[in-house]
């Protein structure tokens, strides 16, 4: 497909259409499935969904109409065999597919035909091609983001503006471009670095970067022998407020730490969906409600971003091992009820197995790696999430709450620096007035931006 300035605003002012000559939809069933086939046109509503309309004749209307009105139990997850997949193709003969698409309240019946409509999640095409040398990705991503714009764009009336990123990161070739309400992402690598999923870790990054969930509305990944374009539903409906930021990315002096994060992420996290992402949508999706509502879900993300990254930290020493070893031998020869000899014997065995988040904080203390406050603050938030919210509490019980909040998103953001190596200026949560700072390439403190 040619993404021109007329194709890309297609799909930014939601009027992007194809009109196919033949869509089937199958159910997913093997046994004797629902077909629904002829022309019909996917497209955008105003809401940037894609939706399929689909003309179809009428074949089995009882069939039709027993799957139509299909019970379906409350609470249980519906089956596989009440979707459809589809194949389309369009008028220059590509094909498109989709996976689990749903049909049950869309469907009219006029005199000998059907009008199926439904909404799709994602369609897909792929297109094998002549080999290439590189590998390459253009992702269309709707809105206003702020990029540490370094390049200028020509414009044809011989003016120009700086809208452009650019920066090599772990052998990737970048370029992000700000156009009117829309980012433009296109990246190019040999082939060992810019592999299928590697655009799911990179906007991944630029999520934690701008502390929105990005939703791309175009992903084309041309690899080796084939290109694989993917045009997506974007729901108005999800709510997209932004959580804090790890650093400013906002004017050109901010382009090393943008760069150096997309190199650090991209080389520290060996496939997508990590853990680490996960406890960060976790939070960020947490952060919609409030943020009160949302100080729970930090400290438990942090809790388990220990026990998953730095197990070994929280673990007994050899002092505190020994010492329970001996409990136990005494416990044994102790003449005590059989029942809380064994609760006492499974309380020693889970503090020798299991990882003390505490511990592990304030080992990271003495090393320098997160700071005595971050940690106290993790300790008295997780403490205090577990309980009812006091509505009553006055401005300054309630400053230091907030406080406490925002120490723990500092301390989370340095967990997050340490797992991926990255260096640079970060935005110290934990301090007053929230000053712009540096960490070391050893992973330390260095202190506020500039002063060191």
């Amino acid at each position: 497909m040619n993404f021109n300035l007329e194709t890309i605003e297609k799909f930014i002012s939601n009027t992007f259409e194809i009109d196919c000559i033949d869509i089937c939809l199958t159910q997913k069933t093997e046994k004797e499935p629902i077909i629904y086939s002829g022309p019909g046109t996917i497209y955008q509503d105003e809401n940037s969904s894609l939706q399929l309309k689909l003309y179809s004749k009428l074949n089995d209307i009882q069939k039709t109409l027993s799957h139509q009105f299909k019970h379906h139990a409350p609470g249980k997850i519906i089956a596989y065999d009440n979707y459809f997949t589809l194949k389309a193709i369009d008028m220059s003969g590509k094909e498109w597919v989709a996976d689990n698409i749903s049909v049950s309240s869309n469907v009219s019946f006029p005199a000998s035909g059907q009008v199926v409509k439904s909404m799709l999640r994602e369609i897909e095409t792929i297109e094998d091609g002549s080999t290439t040398e590189k590998n390459y990705l253009f992702i269309i991503v709707p809105g206003e983001h702020e990029i540490p714009c370094n390049e200028k764009e020509d414009l044809p009336n011989g003016g120009c503006r700086l809208n452009r990123s650019i920066f090599v990161a772990n052998n990737i070739n970048f370029e992000f471009k700000k156009l009117n309400n829309c980012l433009i992402i296109t990246a190019n690598s040999a082939p060992d670095y810019l592999i299928e999923d590697t655009y799911i870790k990179i906007l991944e990054a630029l999520s934690i970067i701008t502390g929105t969930i990005i939703h791309p509305v175009v992903v084309e990944n041309t690899q080796q022998d084939h290109a694989i374009l993917k045009i997506n539903s974007i729901t108005n409906s999800y709510s997209n407020k932004k959580f804090p930021i790890p650093f400013k990315h906002s004017t050109p002096k901010c382009l090393q730490s943008f760069s150096s994060f997309f190199e650090k992420y991209t080389a520290a996290i060996n496939s997508p969906f990590s853990d680490l992402f996960g406890f960060w949508h976790k939070v960020n999706r947490a952060w919609q409600a409030n943020i009160e509502n949302s100080s729970l879900s930090l400290g438990v993300a942090i809790e388990g971003i220990i026990k998953t990254y730095f197990r070994e930290l929280g673990l007994p020493d050899k002092d505190i091992t020994k010492q329970a070893e001996e409990a136990k031998q005494k416990l044994n020869d102790m003449d005590i009820g059989e029942r809380i000899k064994r609760r006492l014997l499974s309380s020693i065995d889970d503090l020798l197995r299991n990882t003390s988040p505490k511990s592990a904080l304030y080992q990271m203390v003495q090393d320098g790696l997160v700071s005595k406050k971050m940690a106290k603050a993790w300790s008295k938030l997780r403490n205090k999430s577990v309980h009812p919210t006091k509505l009553n509490e006055d401005t300054q019980a309630f400053q230091k709450y907030i406080d406490q909040i925002y120490a723990c998103i500092a301390l989370f953001f340095r967990l997050l620096f340490i797992i991926i190596k990255y260096d640079g200026n970060y935005i110290d949560y934990s301090e007053n007035g929230w000053p712009e700072a540096q960490i070391h390439r050893s992973g330390k403190f260095i202190g506020v931006a500039g002063d060191a």
